[in-house]
C-alpha cells in the first residue's frame, strides 16, 4: 500500500439522476481515503440533477471535475450536458453514460466534454486515470485558448500598427513630393535672381568701367563673386537634400571605376596645378551607387587640390591593407589642426576665408551625409602643414 501523504485528492462534483439503474458512486467510494491502489483520493460532492447540482457550485463548493451520469432512458441527454458546459465553462466535464454510443460520443465531445465513459465496464482505476486525464486536457486547453487569445490581441495591435504605418508612410511619401516641389522651385527661383545680378553687375562693369573708380569696380566685381557664391551653395544645399533619396537599392561597384571617373574629371584642374591623383593598390568592390560614390571621391580629392599651398599638390587613393572595405584619400595640403576635426563637416562651416580659399564649405557636410545613408563612417588623421588622410568605411 502506498504512503497515505502521496496520494492525490481530487474534488469531485457527482451529479446522479434520481432513478440511475447503475450509479458511479460505488466505484468512487472505493476510490476514498481508505482505498488508494489508484493514487487518486475523491472528495466527492453528491448532487441528485443537474439544478441541484449547478446550485452547490452556485453556493460556492469548489471543485475539480464534474462527473455527470447520463441514462438512455433519459428525455434530457445531449441538451443537458450542453447547458452543463455553459454553466460551468472553467471546468471539465466526464460523461458517465448507460451505453458505448460512439456517435453520441463524439458529439458530447465536440461540444466541450471532455471524456464519455460507459458506467457498465467502469473500473475506480479507469475511473482515476481518466479524472486525472481529463484535468490536465482541460488545463491544457484552457492556457491555449488564452495563449490564442493573447496572439489574436497581439495580431489585432499589428494589424492596427500596420495600417497606421501604411497611413503615415503615405502622408510621408506626399510630403516627401511636396518637398521636393518645393525644393526644385525654391532652389530655381533663388538661382534665377542671382544669376541676374551677376550678370547685371558684370555688364556694369564692362559698359561704365571707364567711369568708375576702382573702389567702385572692385565693389561689383565683389557683388557679383557674392552672386556666384550664393548661387553654388544653394546647389551644394540642393545636393544635401538629395542624398540619401537614390530610387534604387545599392549594388555593387568598381571604386577603381569611380576614381578613375573622377580623375578624368579633374584632369584640366590638374595640369594647370601640376597636381597628381595616384591610386595605391587595387580598390575593393563595394554595394553603393555610382553616382553617390563618385560625389564622395571627387569631393576629398577637390579638398585635397584646393587647401593646398604645396607647388606640386598630391592626392594618394588607397585601400587600408588590413581593412580592405575602408579606403583612404591623403593629401600634401595645409593640414587641419586637431580641434577643427569634427567641425570641418559642419554645413557651410569654413576654417578659411573665401578670398584664401573658394568653395562653400559644404562639400565634407555632402561627403558625410552619403557615407552614413550608407552605415558608414568617415574620420580623419591630420596636424597643420602635415596634410590631411581621410578614411572612408
Amino acid at each position: 500500500m502506498g504512503d497515505e501523504s502521496a496520494a492525490k485528492t481530487i474534488r469531485a462534483l457527482l451529479i446522479e439522476s434520481r432513478d440511475s439503474r447503475a450509479s458511479p458512486a460505488a466505484v468512487l467510494a472505493r476510490c476514498a481515503p481508505d482505498r488508494q491502489e489508484t493514487g487518486t483520493r475523491f472528495d466527492v460532492l453528491v448532487a441528485n440533477d443537474l439544478d441541484e447540482g449547478l446550485r452547490l457550485l452556485d453556493r460556492g463548493h469548489v471543485v475539480d471535475v464534474i462527473l455527470f451520469v447520463v441514462d438512455a432512458s433519459e428525455p434530457r441527454g445531449p441538451a443537458a450536458w450542453v447547458r452543463l458546459r455553459k454553466a460551468v465553462a472553467h471546468l471539465p466535464i466526464i460523461v458517465l453514460a448507460e451505453t458505448s454510443d460512439k456517435e453520441q460520443a463524439e458529439a458530447a465531445i465536440r461540444q466541450g466534454i471532455q471524456d464519455w465513459l460507459p458506467r457498465g465496464a467502469l473500473t475506480e482505476s479507469m475511473l482515476a486515470s481518466a479524472v486525472r486525464h481529463a484535468i490536465e486536457r482541460f488545463r491544457i486547453d484552457l492556457e491555449l485558448r488564452a495563449r490564442i487569445r493573447r496572439l489574436e490581441r497581439a495580431r489585432a495591435r499589428t494589424h492596427r500598427q500596420a495600417a497606421e504605418l501604411r497611413a503615415r508612410a503615405k502622408e510621408l511619401d506626399a510630403t516627401n513630393r511636396e518637398l521636393d516641389d518645393f525644393v526644385y522651385v525654391a532652389s530655381h527661383d533663388l538661382k534665377e535672381p542671382l544669376r541676374g545680378i551677376k550678370a547685371y553687375c558684370e555688364l556694369f562693369v564692362e559698359d561704365y568701367q571707364d567711369r568708375l573708380d576702382t573702389i567702385g569696380v572692385n565693389r561689383l566685381r565683389t557683388v557679383a563673386g557674392m552672386c556666384g557664391r550664393l548661387e553654388r551653395q544653394i546647389s551644394d544645399l540642393l545636393t544635401y537634400y538629395r542624398v540619401g533619396r537614390m530610387p534604387s537599392p545599392p549594388a555593387p561597384v568598381d571604386l577603381m571605376e569611380v576614381v578613375d571617373g573622377q580623375v578624368a574629371a579633374f584632369r584640366p584642374l590638374l595640369d594647370r596645378r601640376g597636381a597628381s591623383v595616384r591610386v595605391k593598390g587595387p580598390l575593393p568592390c563595394v554595394l553603393g551607387h555610382p553616382l553617390m560614390l563618385g560625389l564622395i571621391v571627387g569631393n576629398l580629392i577637390s579638398n585635397g587640390l584646393k587647401y593646398n599651398r604645396s607647388e606640386r599638390p598630391k592626392v594618394e587613393i588607397g585601400a587600408v591593407v588590413d581593412q580592405p572595405a575602408t579606403i583612404y584619400v591623403r593629401d600634401n595640403g595645409i593640414g587641419i589642426a586637431p580641434e577643427h576635426h569634427e567641425a570641418v563637416f559642419g554645413l557651410f562651416r569654413r576654417l578659411h576665408g573665401p578670398k584664401e580659399f573658394e568653395g562653400t564649405g559644404a562639400g565634407l557636410t555632402i561627403v558625410r551625409k552619403i557615407v552614413q545613408s550608407y552605415k558608414g563612417r568617415i574620420w580623419l588623421e591630420s596636424e597643420p602643414g602635415r596634410g590631411t588622410t581621410f578614411f572612408v568605411f
